[in-house]
């Protein structure tokens, strides 16, 4: 039987994320299912955008649609995540 762990042995964990759209890069302050809320706002068109988590060293990316593309006026975003694209084997 293992002890609990106590508070001197927490762990906190390392969590990045960011918005690349074309070459531009946006870091995300918070991220949900359906949303976004980025540090700094910006002014970008509707378009498809690459999401980035990085966690505590693991990085995953995803292709994201910027449903109403970005606006200066707030920093919340409504994404939809893209549909998974295959790859032809060759």
């Amino acid at each position: 039987m293992s002890a609990p762990k106590s508070a001197s042995q927490s762990h906190s964990a390392d969590v990045r994320m960011e918005l690349r759209i074309n070459d531009q890069v946006l870091q995300v302050d918070q991220l949900g299912p359906d949303s976004i809320i980025l540090e700094k706002t910006a002014d970008c068109p509707p378009s498809e955008a690459e999401m980035t988590l990085t966690f505590d060293g693991h990085e995953r990316r995803w292709r994201v649609w910027l449903t109403d593309g970005i606006s200066a006026e707030r920093r919340r975003t409504r994404i939809t995540r893209c549909a998974t694209r295959s790859r032809a084997a060759g």
